[in-house]
């Protein structure tokens, strides 16, 4: 019994997670990842950086000169845009970018990357 009293619980607290997620305003995540920390910087594989943004400015067709730097700063314009579109153009390169990324950190951590 005590059990199923648990489950009738949860199962409306769950539920009320969901919907305050769903409704969720999105201008505190943007404020996160907008600044951007420079400890991180020591800590990036320079070449997959590189490799990567150059990759994501080839397949996106970004109307910008083909540099990292350039591809960034694209990106920051993106993301702090207050059109709606923009942000969730955003989102999916920068997911992009972030697989490409983390798959040539593994490869490169494997040995895959020297040869």
């Amino acid at each position: 019994m005590g059990s199923a009293t648990r489950r009738w619980f949860y199962l409306p607290v769950g539920c009320l997670v969901l919907i305050s997620l769903v409704n969720a305003d999105l201008e505190f995540q943007k404020g996160v990842l907008a600044h951007l920390n420079p400890d991180i910087v020591p800590y990036m594989h320079p070449q997959c950086w590189n490799t990567c943004s150059l990759t994501l400015l080839d397949l996106s067709q970004l109307k910008t000169e083909r540099s990292a730097e350039a591809f960034w700063e694209v990106m920051l314009f993106l993301q702090k845009s207050g059109v709606p579109g923009h942000y969730e153009v955003f989102t999916n390169i920068a997911q992009n970018f972030w697989n490409m990324y983390i798959d040539c950190l593994i490869s490169y951590s494997h040995g895959l990357g020297r040869r």
